[in-house]
C-alpha cells in the first residue's frame, strides 16, 4: 500500500537539498538555502492550525473556517474545496487515492482525493477545545474554561486497512479504511488531541491528562501507560499535545508539564527526562541516528537533545513561543516557525541560523506586542488584568503567527500562517509567469 506516513503531524519527505560531503559542498547548499526565497502566496482569509500536506501535485491544507481546499502545485491553480460545519485543525493524511482527516463538528471524513467527494464520515462524542472547571485560577462558576492554547485536534494515521485518530471525547478510534466501521475504540483518561503514532505493532498517543499510552495496534488493548506532570490547581502545566515520535526502539514526547520524554516502547521503562525550565513542549519532536530535536514555549528555544542520555548538545534562541515541529531536510536543515511570524533554518548539526523569513504583519506589529529590542513578547500587554488570555493569543496569531507546521517538497519549503496565507519558498531561480 502506497500512502504518505505522518508521523504525528508532520509528513516526512525524502527529496530535498544534497547532503554535503566536505567543506566546499557545505558552502555551495548553504548559499543554495539562502536563496530560499519566496516564489507564491495564497491567502485562505481563514485561520490555520492544520499543517499543509502534499501527495503527488495535490496541495491541501485545511482551515478553521470548516473548509479543505486543494491546490496544484505545478501550477498553483485551486483545484477544489470541501466545507465541514467547523474547523479543521487535524492534519489530513492521504492514502490511496483517500484524504482523511477530523472536524470541530464531531465528524470524521473520508473524501476522494481528486474530486472531493465525501465517501463516508463518522461521528465521534464531540469535539471541540480541552476545558477544565478553575482552569488558569478563574473562578469555577464559570464553568470549564476552554485552554487557548488547544489548537490542534488530533491527525490520523492509516495502518493495514485501518484509520487510527484521538477524539476529544476521549477515545483512540480504529476506523475501517473502506466504510468508516469500527474496528476498536479505546477509552483514555482525558480528551485525545495528540496525534498517533505506531512502531512495532503498537500504536502511541498521549492525552490532556499528560498520560503516554502503548496499545496493540490490531486489537487495542493497552499494553502499557506512563504519567507525566498533572496541575489540579490551574491545569496549565498537564496535557501531552504533541505527537509522540518512534525510532526503532523507544519513543519521544514533550508535554505542557515542561519536560520532554524519552521511553522504551517494548515496556513504557522511562529511559530519560530532558527538564524544559518550566515551559510548555507543545510541538512534536523530530529525531535522526543521533540527537532529539524539539522547540520550547516560553523560554523560546530550538533544542537539540541526545537520543541516548536526553542531554542537551546545543541550544539556538527564537526568543518566543516556538509551537510548530522542527522539519528536518535531508542531513544538513532544520526549519522552525514562531508564533511572531518568524521562519528559521539551523544548521541541525551546531544550530547555526543559516535562513530566516519574517511575516509582514509581524515586521508591521500595529499592535505593538514585541519589544523591538529583545524580540519578544510583552506578556504585560497580552496578559494585563484587564484582557482576555484568549484575545491575548489572537493578538499574537494576528502576526502572523505559525501555528501550522511547515513542509519540504522538491527543493521548495511551504508554510501556512495562522492568518491563512500560503507561503511557498523556493530555492530555484523564480518562475516566468
Amino acid at each position: 500500500m502506497k500512502h504518505l506516513v505522518l508521523l504525528g503531524s508532520f509528513l516526512l519527505f525524502g527529496c530535498g537539498i544534497s547532503v554535503p560531503n566536505d567543506a566546499s559542498a557545505s558552502h555551495a547548499a548553504d548559499n543554495k538555502l539562502k536563496k530560499l526565497d519566496l516564489d507564491w502566496q495564497y491567502s485562505l482569509y481563514a485561520p490555520v492550525a492544520s499543517t499543509p500536506v502534499v501527495s503527488g501535485n495535490q496541495l491541501l491544507v485545511a482551515a478553521e473556517n470548516g473548509n479543505l481546499y486543494s491546490f496544484d502545485l505545478t501550477t498553483r491553480a485551486f483545484g477544489w474545496l470541501y466545507h465541514t460545519e467547523a474547523g479543521i485543525a487535524s492534519t489530513p493524511t492521504v492514502a490511496d487515492g483517500k484524504i482523511y482527516f477530523l472536524s470541530r463538528d464531531g465528524f470524521f471524513y473520508a473524501l476522494e482525493q481528486t474530486t472531493g467527494k465525501r465517501l463516508w464520515r463518522f461521528a465521534t462524542g464531540g469535539e471541540g477545545r480541552f476545558g477544565a472547571v478553575g482552569g488558569y485560577g478563574l473562578p469555577a462558576e464559570m464553568g470549564p474554561v476552554p485552554d487557548p492554547w488547544d489548537f490542534y485536534l488530533s491527525s490520523p494515521i492509516v495502518h493495514n486497512g485501518k484509520v487510527y485518530f484521538g477524539s476529544t471525547d476521549k477515545n483512540l478510534y480504529a476506523l475501517d479504511v473502506a466504510t468508516g466501521a469500527v474496528a476498536w475504540s479505546f477509552t483514555a483518561d482525558e480528551a485525545i488531541h495528540s496525534s498517533p503514532v505506531i512502531s512495532n505493532g503498537k500504536i502511541f498517543f498521549g492525552t490532556w491528562g499528560t498520560k503516554l499510552y502503548a496499545l496493540n495496534a490490531e486489537t487495542g488493548a493497552e499494553l502499557w501507560q506512563r504519567q507525566g506532570g498533572t496541575d489540579p490547581q490551574y491545569f496549565a502545566m498537564q496535557g501531552i499535545t504533541a505527537a509522540p515520535v518512534v525510532d526503532n526502539n523507544n519513543v519521544y514526547v514533550g508535554a505542557r508539564d515542561g519536560f520532554v520524554y524519552a521511553w522504551r516502547q517494548s515496556d513504557g521503562v522511562q529511559l530519560w527526562k530532558y527538564d524544559a525550565a518550566y515551559s510548555w513542549v507543545l510541538a512534536s519532536a523530530a529525531v535522526d541516528e543521533k540527537n532529539v530535536y524539539i522547540a520550547t514555549s516560553d523560554t523560546g528555544l530550538f533544542l537539540a537533545l541526545d537520543k541516548k542520555t536526553g542531554v542537551e548538545k546545543y541550544r539556538a534562541d527564537t526568543r518566543v513561543w516556538t509551537y510548530t515541529n522542527p522539519l528536518l531536510v535531508q542531513n544538513r536543515y532544520a526549519f522552525v516557525g514562531t508564533m511572531t511570524g518568524e521562519l528559521y533554518g539551523f544548521d541541525k548539526n551546531t544550530g547555526k541560523k543559516l535562513w530566516y523569513y519574517q511575516t509582514p504583519e509581524s515586521r508591521a506589529d500595529i499592535n505593538d506586542i514585541v519589544d523591538g529590542k529583545t524580540g519578544k513578547l510583552r506578556n504585560e500587554k497580552l496578559f494585563a488584568p484587564e484582557m482576555q488570555t484568549q484575545a491575548g493569543v489572537e493578538l499574537v496569531k494576528a502576526l502572523g503567527a505559525f501555528v501550522a507546521s511547515p513542509i519540504w517538497v522538491n527543493d521548495q519549503l511551504i508554510a501556512v500562517t495562522a492568518t491563512g496565507d500560503i507561503l511557498l519558498f523556493d530555492t530555484n531561480k523564480k518562475r516566468a509567469d
